[in-house]
């Protein structure tokens, strides 16, 4: 089955399960609305004129039955929550293979003009790789995925093993989906990491006080017994004294728990899905090793979180009706809490950042092998670095549909260094260009990429394609280019070996100086350790051939004009582009 009829086939299913689940929880909140009302129906009858003696005991079996039930409906809550999760998934997967529109979160905020490549070959932002391959749900995940694509690898042995993560992966749908809603529903805000930290940084205060330690079960031993002798006395009064005593213990710790839970508060729903996403990790069987050193990074972390999880829901109960009236006079929450914040931390404390990386770095991985798994015609590159260089078939471009796309082939290795190519407007140099770069961006990053084979050696890659003025800088159109250009020259200066991209440079200057310039630009690259591309349309650039016959090919893309119209073939073939279009262009459309 194609991934589109897949996608198609969950939607189907998830809406059953969603329509059940949704049954049961309100099944769930009448049998809750139940034991409330027993709670509260014992309690009045504490203190009623003609009070039952077992109406403490009602109380305490009502809490039990309270409690069980809540448990049962907050785990049906967030199982209903990642069904939703689930369904929504594959509705926008099965949107983007469909009808190529993506909702994605785009990566707008990572959108850097200063980037050697990311702006000019549509890494971030809207209708972009990103946008496309994005997966993560956590703020940490989608930064790790924009740091792979912003700084791909550069070694042969990390892009293998990134290659066999993303196999391994791409074949393991029902995992792949599961971590992805269960990322999309931690809802980590940007705060929240600090929070984090901050209670990391807090002092411990209770869990080495003894006295303490040993006073919260005194008091509830005490109670109990309280409690026991005012049913058989039918008395409140040693129930009444005791609450009076907690009361007192409790005034000089509360402003600590406060603080406590000031930094843990509403963090129950980030910690499980946290730890859910651990679960799973901890129980699939991954062949690829990169993804079982994961797993190595994180036994039994899904537990501790999942407990830390359980404790900022006690803590945010503080505020429940029923543990005021009951459970903090009765038997000291807030210490009972406190301690077990503390343990907890004592305990972890080291190596929750770890496990919060094992998650960030499994999302981006994720996002690689659900590109790959959407895209099953994509071959994966072989790494090659004694190539030193790429040499490609079926080239396309990974964000055009199938359907639309010309592929092409390019080759540049061996003694060629550059190719210049030329073409009318609108007849596919600018896209053939992006073609090879974003594909080189995706081979280096371990994903499959968008040809019949590709072979490349990892470089740095540096584009001039899109420059834009800044009135904020005060910086021209021109010399914004002329920067980039200078980047490209001192990286390669630096001895570092650099894929150069160019699309019609210089363009703000006449045309005499800027054949001129782009001749001795590409002249000097020619003296470096790069490789590279420009497009042009002046012609005369081609004449470098001549001069440098082994380093440097003509190729060019051409239009033709018959009694039909405009035609564009979109191919590539070697050669100086000889046909031109403007002026039948803007015949066409009545300009001229």
């Amino acid at each position: 089955m194609q991934p589109t009829e897949i996608y198609a086939d969950k939607i189907k299913t998830l809406q059953a399960q969603l329509r059940a689940t949704a049954l049961h929880l309100k099944w769930l909140s009448f049998a809750r609305l139940l034991a409330f009302l027993a709670a509260a129906t014992f309690a009045w009858k504490c203190i009623d004129r003609d009070p039952w003696a077992m109406a403490p005991l009602g109380i305490l079996a009502a809490l039990v039955v309270f409690a069980f039930i809540l448990r049962r409906y907050q785990r049906a809550s967030r199982q209903e929550a990642l069904l939703k999760a689930l369904l929504q998934l594959n509705e926008k997967e099965h949107q983007l293979a469909t009808v190529h529109v993506s909702t994605f979160d785009d990566g707008q905020r990572f959108v850097d003009e200063g980037h050697a490549f990311a702006g000019d070959l549509d890494i971030f932002g809207p209708a972009s790789l990103y946008h496309h391959m994005n997966r993560a749900g956590t703020l940490s995940g989608r930064e790790r995925l924009a740091n792979l694509l912003k700084h791909p690898l550069q070694h042969a042995a990390s892009i293998q093993a990134t290659q066999e993560v993303v196999k391994d992966l791409a074949a393991r749908l029902e995992f792949r989906q599961h971590i992805a809603a269960q990322a999309s529903l931690t809802d980590e805000q940007p705060n929240d990491r600090h929070r984090l930290e901050t209670w990391f940084g807090m002092p411990v205060r209770f869990l080495h006080s003894k006295g303490l330690n040993i006073l919260r079960y005194i008091s509830l031993a005490l109670t109990l017994i309280a409690a026991v002798i005012s049913i058989r006395n039918q008395s409140m009064y040693p129930v009444g004294v005791m609450i009076l005593v907690n009361a007192v213990i409790l005034s000089t710790v509360t402003a600590k728990v406060t603080e406590q839970h000031r930094h843990l508060s509403s963090q129950e729903k980030t910690l499980y899905r946290f730890a859910a996403i651990l679960a799973l990790i901890n129980k699939e069987q991954f062949t690829a090793r990169g993804l079982q050193k994961l797993q190595e990074q994180v036994k039994e972390a899904d537990d501790a979180l999942r407990k830390l999880a359980r404790i900022s829901n006690a803590l945010d109960q503080r505020a429940n009706l029923l543990v005021l009236l009951f459970l903090q006079p009765l038997c000291l929450y807030d210490l009972h809490c406190a301690f077990a914040v503390e343990r907890w931390k004592t305990r972890y404390q080291g190596q929750v950042h770890e496990w919060l990386a094992v998650i960030a770095e499994l999302e981006a991985w994720n996002s690689l092998a659900t590109f790959a798994y959407n895209h099953p015609a994509y071959a994966y590159p072989v790494v090659d670095e004694q190539e030193e260089g790429i040499v490609a078939a079926g080239l396309c471009h990974p964000l055009i549909p199938p359907e639309q796309c010309v592929k092409n082939d390019c080759t540049l290795t061996g003694e060629t260094q550059f190719l210049i190519i030329t073409g009318s407007n609108m007849s596919g140099k600018s896209t053939f260009l992006r073609s090879v770069g974003t594909n080189l961006v995706l081979a280096m990053c371990g994903a499959p990429v968008g040809a019949t084979t590709f072979i490349f050696a990892p470089m740095q890659v540096m584009t001039s394609m899109r420059i834009k003025d800044s009135i904020a800088k005060h910086t021209s159109y021109f010399q914004a280019e002329l920067q980039r250009l200078q980047q490209i020259v001192t990286a390669l200066q630096r001895g570092q070996r650099v894929f150069i991209i160019l699309d019609e440079i210089l363009k703000g200057t006449n045309s005499e100086d800027k054949l001129s310039g782009s001749r001795k630009l590409v002249e000097k690259f020619l003296r470096y350790n790069c490789l590279g591309m420009i497009a042009t349309h002046d012609l005369e650039l081609g004449q470098l051939e001549n001069t440098y016959p082994e380093q440097v090919k003509n190729y060019c893309f051409e239009s033709t004009i018959n009694e039909a119209g405009l035609h564009f073939d979109y191919r590539i073939r070697p050669g100086i582009a000889r046909n031109k279009n403007a002026t039948f262009l803007m015949q066409q459309m009545e300009i001229i």
